[in-house]
């Protein structure tokens, strides 16, 4: 039999090799864990189990759900709705296309629940627009790839509904801390555009509206931005649970897509295709991560980190904390928030909640701190979003994103030592927290 030990190198140098040759990350780790399984003396009967044991939960049908509701609003380009309502309520501030992409792109999110579509929607809905007005071309994709985070701070989110799973808290709970928290978030960013673009001297629209044509383009957005308050609604009022939300929210999405005759049969068919594959790439995710969470646990690599995260946190639980988030900041530009989700929140709440700490504080490290290395190389997707849509070099919007990147560690620390800042929602809500 071969050392624990060794058994979680041979993984992790497996896995490095793997994603250094181009291998998908989901095929890294399947490969990788299956490798190790081998060399640890399992028979691969444990793989199939490992991999099948997430799908015995009847709320991941949610994933599925939400990803059709939002697939519905990216594909028919409803999107450009919503941008059309915020122009000429926003876009007259100085730096007001940024600001608008920046709100649309929280409404949008509050649609898919997906930083990577909002991002690849708004790179090509308003970037051109941008850089055509003067905005600094690599400016501009940092921007988008900052703003396109809200997409995964605004609920209905997969990662909190994933973050419930794995860690037997409230989903509907943590959709209200994902929302205060990209709140808090959208307020910052709207803070730090309005001083960039005085320095840069970035201008609003120029353009005069009429006030019957504010109106009448708030009135024809407003089913759209209702969408999320009745899934959301629904839920908080025990209408339906998370599951039948996505259903009801798939539903109210596709009749919309209809009222505005922004559907057809071609339209209709990429939607449920492009829905079945990504559902299908999360799920093949999460299975591979759950294989790698059983040889965390069978090597006691699981039983070690629950014990090093208590005893770091013996001077002090907020410690511990510091600990998580240095390393979901490191890890996170490297692997996927799901895996890391799977992999480490329920350790982290197994450790650090009988010390004291709110399991959904904890949680509220992993939906703000995971999204960081979404807009930092080398696996920063939504950084390489932009960047192509944008045809610009990484090395120059790599440059313009570094003050994104220092807001979002802010907004994390935030969130770590003052978490007041984000219970306050679910609390004025009557949720217990």
């Amino acid at each position: 039999m071969i050392d624990s030990g060794l058994l979680i190198a041979v993984f992790f140098v497996l896995f490095f090799a793997f994603l250094f040759l181009g291998v998908p990350i989901t095929f890294s780790l399947g490969a990788s864990g299956t490798v190790t399984l081998l060399l640890g003396g399992k028979q691969l009967t444990i793989l199939t189990k490992s991999m099948f044991a997430p799908f015995e939960s009847y709320t991941l049908l949610a994933v599925f759900l939400f990803t059709l509701m939002g697939a519905i609003f990216e594909k028919t380009g409803m999107a450009s709705l919503l941008v059309d309502a915020l122009m000429p309520i926003v876009g007259r501030f100085r730096g007001g296309l940024a600001l608008t992409t920046t709100y649309a792109s929280a409404l949008f999110g509050a649609l898919t629940g997906s930083s990577n579509a909002t991002c690849a929607t708004f790179s090509k809905l308003m970037g051109k627009e941008m850089v055509d007005k003067g905005y600094p071309r690599p400016w501009t994709a940092a921007m988008i790839a900052s703003a396109a985070q809200l997409g995964q701070l605004i609920p209905p989110s997969m990662t909190c509904v994933i973050l419930g799973v794995v860690t037997g808290t409230s989903i509907g709970t943590l959709f209200m801390v994902d929302l205060a928290i990209g709140i808090m978030t959208l307020a910052i960013l709207t803070v730090f555009i309005l001083v960039v673009a005085k320095r840069r001297n970035l201008g609003g629209v120029a353009q005069n509206y009429a006030r019957s044509e504010v109106i009448g383009r708030v009135l024809k957005a407003l089913p759209i931005a209702s969408v999320p308050l009745i899934v959301m609604g629904g839920m908080y009022g025990g209408i339906f649970t998370p599951t039948e939300a996505g259903a009801i929210g798939s539903l109210i999405s596709l009749i919309l897509a209809l009222f505005y005759r922004k559907l057809n049969a071609r339209r209709f068919y990429q939607i449920i295709v492009d829905s079945a594959a990504t559902t299908s790439m999360v799920m093949l995710l999460i299975a591979a991560s759950y294989v790698v969470s059983y040889i965390m646990s069978f090597t006691g690599i699981t039983q070690w980190l629950v014990q090093f995260l208590v005893n770091l946190s013996s001077s002090g639980v907020y410690v511990g904390l510091l600990f998580l988030i240095v390393l979901l900041l490191i890890m996170g530009c490297f692997i996927d928030l799901i895996v890391l989700c799977i992999l480490l929140a329920p350790t982290a709440v197994t450790a650090l909640q009988p010390l004291g700490l709110n399991p959904y504080h904890i949680n509220a490290i992993f939906l703000i701190a995971n999204l960081v290395g979404l807009i930092t190389p080398p696996v920063g997707v939504s950084l390489f979003i932009s960047t192509y849509t944008l045809e610009e070099k990484i090395e120059r919007v790599s440059k313009e994103i570094i003050p994104f990147v220092i807001l979002y560690i802010i907004i994390t620390l935030i969130v770590c030592f003052f978490p007041d800042a984000i219970f306050w929602l679910p609390r004025l809500l009557g949720i217990k927290i």
